[in-house]
C-alpha cells in the first residue's frame, strides 16, 4: 500500500513537474518560433494554438530523434519535425503517432540501406522509424505551395502504416473514411495515371500508400486547388482527418 502510494504521488510530482515546464518553457518558445516559421499553426485560430503547441511539445519529447552525418540537430529543427506529426492528428481522435518512435534525420540525400538508392525520406515499420534529410525538408518548408512537403508526406505514410498495423487496437483513422479512400483510389487511378495533366504529380500512382501521402501533401499545401480540381477526394480527406485547410489555411491559385 505504502509504495503504490509513493509510486502515485512521484506520478503527481512528475506531471506537475512538466507542466510547470510547459507553461515557463514549451508554451512560449514554441509559440513564437512556429508563429513565424510554420505557416500552419501561425493561421489557426488562438485556442487550436494552444492545442497545437502541446501537441508539439508532446511529440517532441516522445520522439527519439537522432542525428546522422555528424549533423547538428536543433531544438528549432525537431520542433519543426513535430509540428508536422502534429498538424496530421490535431483533430483525430487520438492525437498523437505512438507506433513509430525513432526519427533519424541526415543533413542531406541519403543511400538508403534497404533499397541502395538516394533518398529524401522513408519510412520502416519494421524499425519503428521515420527518416528526413534536412535538405528534403528546408526544399519543402521553402516552397509551401507547390503540394511538395517531405515532412507530410512521410508523416502521411507513417499515419496510414499505423492504421494498418494497429488499427485493431485502437482506431487511428477512421476505417469507413479509409475505405472510401480506397474505393476512390481503386477507381481512380488507372484513368487518372493516363491523364498528363492531372493534378497529382505521376509518383502518386505508384500505389495506394504514395496516392495517400501525395494526396495529403495537396491536401495541406494546395487546398483550394485541389478541392476544385477533385472535390470528391478532396472531401473524403476532409472528413479522414476532420478539418477543411481551406477555412484556415490555404495557399491561393496563382
Amino acid at each position: 500500500m505504502l509504495l503504490e502510494l509513493l509510486a502515485a504521488f512521484g506520478h503527481l510530482i512528475s506531471a506537475a513537474y512538466d507542466e510547470v515546464r510547459y507553461q515557463l518553457y514549451f508554451k512560449h518558445v514554441f509559440h513564437r518560433f512556429l508563429n513565424h516559421k510554420y505557416p500552419y499553426y501561425a493561421t489557426l485560430p488562438k485556442a487550436l494554438k494552444s492545442k497545437f503547441v502541446r501537441l508539439v511539445r508532446d511529440h517532441y519529447q516522445y520522439f527519439d530523434f537522432v542525428a546522422r552525418d555528424k549533423m547538428k540537430l536543433t531544438r528549432a529543427m525537431k520542433a519543426i519535425i513535430a509540428s508536422a506529426a502534429s498538424q496530421l492528428v490535431l483533430f483525430l481522435p487520438n492525437t498523437s503517432l505512438t507506433f513509430f518512435e525513432r526519427i533519424i534525420v541526415y543533413p542531406d540525400f541519403y543511400n538508403s540501406k534497404i533499397t541502395d538508392k538516394l533518398h529524401k525520406g522513408e519510412v520502416n515499420p519494421g524499425l519503428k522509424t521515420i527518416v528526413f534529410s534536412w535538405r528534403g525538408v528546408a526544399e519543402g518548408l521553402n516552397r509551401p505551395d507547390d503540394g511538395l512537403n517531405l515532412l507530410l508526406h512521410e508523416f502521411a505514410h507513417a499515419l496510414w502504416l499505423e492504421h494498418k498495423l494497429i488499427g485493431h487496437e485502437y482506431q487511428v483513422i477512421s476505417p469507413r473514411w479509409v475505405a472510401e479512400f480506397e474505393n476512390y483510389a481503386h477507381q481512380e487511378m488507372p484513368r487518372l495515371q493516363k491523364d498528363s495533366e492531372h493534378f497529382f504529380r505521376k509518383y502518386a500512382f505508384e500505389n495506394m500508400h504514395e496516392f495517400f501521402a501525395v494526396a495529403v501533401e495537396n491536401f495541406f499545401e494546395r487546398s483550394v486547388r485541389f478541392k476544385a480540381a477533385q472535390p470528391e477526394l478532396y472531401g473524403i480527406l476532409v472528413r479522414i482527418f476532420k478539418q477543411d485547410p481551406t477555412h484556415f489555411y490555404a495557399s491561393r491559385p496563382k
